[in-house]
């Protein structure tokens, strides 16, 4: 992987990371809530360009929601994910998961086991709901399980290189996006778990358009891809807080090998949609805890392109 080159963004960046890190470090356990204070006061004052992005994907997502509704939702999600940053540096720099997984609940762990059982790997897919980092930790710390998470690099290298050591203690062994999918069947090969988030946006030669929210979203269709070809089992799978604990649920495991249309667009179009429902379901249920400073609809189909109406 070629080295990039670190700008000086970078450094401010890094150094304002590796800052609230060191104070997550050295503060005892009973200051993590004004440690939590702390980090969601500079998400709110040092990013306006994604206090912005948060506004517009909020009114599109819930038009009928008023100023008011909006404003106390964008609190919600400041709070939640200023919570979770603190909770994920905490857990790597403490080195104490077990302070986490005491609170933790798994919902249907049976439907990993049937899947494995099938020797033909698993495909977990998510979105970024809740604590998706917490993910590969519960699995492979309370149900004995090796995650291979897809991820791509993050904008800076600095901060990457330490999030990819977060992501190794967590229990994840990390496979980049680009010109990943000889790794993942292998991986898949060897019955192997691959963890996807399939919930961001994508160019458009990339995806497909589905319906997200009521409006076409560039979508990655690896999944659909690699079960409709290969009929790898794919399973939902979505952790979210309530209060104090945290819910880790698996889904029923999704067979669409035996809906098939016989045109392969349309098959993976279908079944796009229907994992996208999922996601978009399960954001229903708890909106603060989707991650909604991402540019969701940035890319745009062709104008000459007609989207159905999704459900």
């Amino acid at each position: 992987m070629p080295k990039r080159k670190i700008k000086f963004k970078h450094r401010v960046e890094y150094t304002l990371f590796a800052v609230i890190v060191l104070l997550i470090k050295i503060s005892p356990l009973f200051l993590i809530k004004l440690n939590r204070k702390l980090v969601q006061y500079l998400l709110i004052k040092l990013s306006n360009r994604h206090s912005g992005i948060v506004a517009r994907n909020l009114k599109i997502a819930f038009p009928h929601y008023t100023t008011g509704e909006i404003s106390a939702l964008t609190r919600a999600i400041s709070h939640h994910f200023s919570s979770v940053f603190v909770e994920i540096i905490t857990i790597f720099v403490k080195k104490q998961p077990e302070k986490i997984l005491e609170k933790v609940e798994i919902l249907h762990p049976e439907v990993l086991e049937r899947a494995l059982d099938k020797k033909k790997g698993v495909i977990l897919f998510s979105g970024h709901f809740g604590n998706w980092e917490l993910i590969p930790l519960i699995l492979s710390r309370q149900l004995n399980q090796k995650v291979n998470s897809v991820a791509r690099e993050m904008n800076n290298p600095l901060v990457e290189k330490k999030v990819k050591q977060f992501r190794k203690y967590m229990g994840s062994e990390l496979i980049y996006k680009r010109n990943s999918m000889r790794t993942i069947l292998k991986r898949l090969e060897k019955n192997g778990i691959i963890y996807l988030l399939i919930d961001h946006n994508t160019i458009a030669r990339e995806g497909v358009f589905v319906n997200f929210f009521g409006k076409p979203a560039s979508t990655v269709p690896s999944v659909s891809q690699l079960h409709l070809k290969r009929a790898i089992p794919i399973i939902p799978i979505f952790i979210h807080y309530e209060e104090d604990k945290i819910v880790l649920e698996l889904l029923e495991e999704i067979d669409a090998t035996g809906t098939s249309t016989g045109n392969q667009k349309e098959d993976i179009l279908q079944l796009t949609r229907r994992c996208t429902s999922l996601i978009e379901e399960k954001i229903r249920q708890y909106p603060e805890q989707w991650f909604w400073f991402h540019n969701r609809w940035k890319t745009r189909p062709p104008r000459q392109v007609k989207m159905p109406n999704d459900k």
